[in-house]
């Protein structure tokens, strides 16, 4: 009897131990599932150019408590006016006379700390003014910036609406004309996590 007593603790602490690690791992599985899913966000621009912008990204971590936004990588489309609110600046700068509707394509890599700074580069094309002549130009596109959280509402224990903003230098080079400027771009972005 006594046997069958300790052969029984022995297979009941196997079979609790079993659980545990499953249990641990299903949670790391969930942790590496929900981090590496893509996910998107919608934004409006505020400079150059002025319009909207969509994004999708990847988490690098995630925070339970306050469903915090910390992006790992990001391609971002984007689609707006040139020389809207900057147009002044814009004419000061080499032989710019207007702007066009441009539309671009971007990849960033983030920073995964306070502020979530971001490095990015991309292409950018449409029509602008320059020498008179109104055509297409492509341009080369290089960000340094940052995004942070500025709102949060939870929807449910799951799921919550982020506000960000994104402030960062956008240095765009015309890959046809000689013509290059380096602006300010601010814009806030809405998540649905």
């Amino acid at each position: 009897m006594r046997k069958i007593a300790i052969i029984f603790l022995l297979l009941s602490s196997i079979n609790v131990s079993a659980q545990k690690k499953k249990t641990k791992t299903n949670w790391l599985q969930d942790k590496k599932e929900f981090t590496g899913r893509w996910r998107i966000g919608f934004g409006v621009d505020v400079l150059e150019p002025t319009g909207v912008d969509a994004q999708f990204y990847r988490l690098s971590k995630i925070c339970t408590n306050d469903f915090s936004i910390m992006k790992k990588i990001a391609v971002g489309v984007w689609v707006g006016k040139e020389g809207v609110i900057s147009s002044s600046v814009l004419k000061n700068i080499n032989n710019w006379e207007s702007g066009g509707i441009r539309y671009g394509l971007d990849l960033k890599f983030y920073i995964p700390i306070i502020l979530n700074p971001y490095l990015g580069f991309g292409v950018e094309g449409g029509s602008r003014n320059l020498n008179g002549s109104l055509s297409f130009y492509p341009d080369a596109v290089v960000r340094l910036g940052i995004e942070q959280k500025v709102l949060g509402i939870k929807m449910s224990s799951t799921s919550s609406l982020n506000a960000t903003i994104f402030i960062d230098g956008k240095v765009n080079k015309c890959m046809s004309n000689d013509f290059m400027y380096i602006l300010p771009s601010v814009g806030v972005r809405f998540h649905f996590m």
